[in-house]
């Protein structure tokens, strides 16, 4: 066999398996003598919902029942017959489409489809069939003449990947080896579109995709490296790298097993059953080749399995050029979301309809989450300006494309892979905010000041939004009580819920919600589409825990302090309260600081020049920066970043517990590493 031919049988592995009985004998029994199914509008043009791609849908289905090895209807000559219809009916209708339909979505079902009958198409088949393949543009030599561009990121991969079954079909050497190198050329750290230096993704601009459109990506890539591999279409050793090192460095750190944050989802947060399952793939199909990282893809997969034996994630990573930092625990999962003049904090609408009320998506989002079933279908229930972690002015009827860029530059943290800290300074419009999260073993300490809006609008900080299981217990200076099912305001020590407690310094007033709420997926987005296909698109109705912070109608110089510690049973609570692990060492609009005694970690937000001086801690430094500063390994190392993303030095003069004042000149990364922590020893 030579190489062109097991790059044709390896593109075919996965249509192997036989689609269900049932739904092929349904679609057979309503085709028409046509070819055309009579409940499909033809039609159709939304660019929300293409009707029109049913029919694709239901054609690789029975295309697929044709050609599956173990298929009862396996080379059946009437099935034969009817897929030849239903494809000559496509063929000569092709519907008009959008964008993503003309040179994606259209032809790479088509693409499938004559892979899977080659050998009996017709001539008039094959040659209407490379027509709608030659709409996939790779963009380059005619392809970039006749598209009038390059596509970027995955859009590309898609692309040169239905050029590339189109060259297997054409038996085009040549052609093939042009998609491969297409394909291979986008495994690089971009500026723009795709894989960041930080391994985070970006696509429609400086937007985190790692589980939309990077979801693709992960997968598409691992499944045509493991294609070619051992062929002279074979990736570089470079390339296998940096995609092994996008998964394991990048996107499994926004997950939480088999669970994804929905800070990286862009608009397909709107979309039902979100899952990092496809992590689990790609991971299987990086380990049919040499990556030199094997036992990280077998623990990755594992994990995604949810295996009782899996090795558990745990550390603390920044994503400068995404503006979020991901904190794994051991046994949970939480992130810091931000965005800056620098990023955007989600997707645009484009026509799609998705996300139309993702405006709060970056305010300071925290995801959280033990078991995963903390946030999975729940948004068409969510109150959107309750983004959990978000500071937000409730402005009423929020409408509009929610996409915007950052008005401030100062977002960013500093993480050494243990601890972490995170700094955002919010700006919108008149609401100004300085938050900051301090991620340690076992807890996460949250920090708000300055928080300021003149416009006459309540300011409120959510601690979380989720599904509500099991009681929620609060307690106060008088005791502890169940809250009962309802809403409130509760003067508060602490609040437990879902095995995670949250901690105050002092009696807070923290608005509950503790209820049954109704929703509509339509509600969130008008793309039927992807709901129809999860059969959800309907009501839903589900229980919601919310617990939230007022700040008043026009603040000025508001403040919160609180702290997120899963993992407890709510019988160890009340001792937690009174003798937290932690100490909050400042927050007030010059400098944000907590201390982890069991950790021996401190973290500290700089937002100008300034000083710190704390038991026997005294630090100054002669910039903006945030400081990570851990004992380990019997000495005490820092790490430091500056959250402008900028380079340079940073003037650090520091003493500690049990060591002499010393002053050092920190040299911050810069280039592709801007805004990333530089880690020194100060021992």
């Amino acid at each position: 066999m030579n190489d062109l031919e097991t790059i044709r049988s390896r593109m075919l592995d996965h249509l192997r398996e036989p689609p269900d009985s049932g739904r092929v004998l349904q679609m057979r029994s309503s085709l028409q003598e046509d070819g055309s199914w009579p409940d499909v509008n033809y039609g159709g043009s939304s660019t929300t919902t293409w009707e029109p791609a049913e029919h694709l849908r239901r054609l690789l289905t029975l295309a697929q029942a044709w050609f599956a090895p173990a298929s009862d209807s396996r080379g059946d000559a009437d099935l034969g017959g009817e897929i030849a219809r239903a494809l000559d009916c496509w063929l000569s209708r092709d519907p008009r489409r959008p964008w993503w339909w003309d040179c994606i979505g259209a032809p790479g079902m088509v693409s499938l489809v004559l892979l899977m009958l080659d050998g009996d198409l017709t001539d008039a088949q094959r040659a209407k069939g490379f027509e709608i393949l030659k709409r996939a543009r790779m963009g380059d030599g005619e392809d970039k003449a006749a598209s009038g561009g390059s596509p970027t990121g995955q859009n590309l991969v898609w692309q040169a990947e239905i050029t590339a079954r189109r060259a297997v079909l054409q038996k085009d050497e040549a052609l093939l080896r042009r998609a491969f190198i297409r394909i291979a050329s986008e495994l690089r750290i971009s500026d723009g579109e795709g894989i960041r230096a930080d391994f985070s993704f970006h696509q429609h601009g400086p937007c985190l995709y790692n589980h939309g459109y990077g979801a693709g990506f992960a997968t598409d890539n691992a499944r045509l490296v493991a294609m070619a591999d051992g062929t002279a279409f074979a990736f570089t050793p470079e390339k296998i790298a940096l995609l092994s090192a996008y998964i394991l460095d990048g996107s499994q750190w926004l997950a939480h097993g088999p669970h994804t944050d929905f800070g990286a989802e862009g608009r397909e947060i709107t979309r039902p059953q979100q899952t990092a399952l496809y992590l689990g793939r790609a991971a299987r199909d990086m380990l049919r080749v040499v990556t030199g990282r094997e036992d990280e893809f077998r623990a990755l997969a594992a994990r995604i399995d949810e295996a009782p034996a899996a090795p558990p994630l745990i550390g603390n990573k920044h994503f400068p050029c995404s503006d979020i930092m991901a904190h794994h625990g051991r046994g949970w999962y939480m992130s810091a979301r931000m965005y800056s003049t620098r990023t955007m904090n989600t997707d645009n609408l484009a026509g799609c309809g998705e996300g139309h009320l993702s405006h709060y998506l970056a305010e300071g989002a925290t995801c959280i989450m033990r078991h995963g079933g903390e946030y999975i279908n729940l948004f068409p229930a969510w109150d959107w300006q309750r983004v959990p972690g978000t500071t937000v002015e409730l402005e009423p009827h929020k409408t509009g494309d929610p996409q915007r860029r950052g008005e401030s530059p100062f977002s960013g943290g500093a993480s050494d892979g243990t601890t972490g800290v995170a700094a955002f300074q919010l700006q919108r419009g008149s609401l100004r905010a300085r938050k900051a999260w301090f991620f340690f073993s076992d807890l996460a300490v949250c920090l708000g000041a300055d928080i300021c809006c003149a416009t006459g609008h309540p300011v409120v900080t959510t601690l979380n939004q989720c599904r509500l299981r099991g009681p929620v217990t609060v307690g106060g200076d008088t005791g502890s009580r169940v809250a009962v099912d309802g809403s409130g305001t509760f003067d508060v020590r602490w609040l437990w819920h879902d095995g995670i407690a949250y901690l105050f310094a002092k009696s807070t007033p923290v608005m509950l919600v503790n209820k049954r709420v109704e929703g509509n997926w339509r509600r969130i987005s008008s793309n039927r589409s992807h709901a129809e296909g999860y059969g959800v698109l309907g009501p839903v109705a589900d229980r919601v825990f919310m617990a939230g912070l007022a700040h008043g109608v026009s603040p000025r110089g508001a403040t919160y302090e609180y702290a997120v510690m899963p993992g407890v049973k709510v019988r160890d609570v009340p001792e937690l309260a009174l003798s937290p692990p932690f100490r909050i060492v400042s927050n007030c609009a010059n400098a944000q600081a907590a201390y982890h005694q069991g950790d021996e970690a401190l973290g500290i937000v700089f937002y100008e020049a300034g000083r710190i001086e704390w038991q026997a801690w005294r630090i100054a430094v002669d910039r903006a920066c945030v400081l990570a500063i851990r004992r380990a390994h019997g000495g005490w190392r820092a790490a430091m970043a500056d959250p402008c993303a900028g380079a340079g030095t940073v003037r650090l003069d520091i003493a500690w517990p049990g060591g002499s004042a010393r002053g050092i000149g920190v040299t911050l990364p810069g280039g592709q590493d801007t805004g990333k922590s530089a880690v020194i020893s100060l021992d």
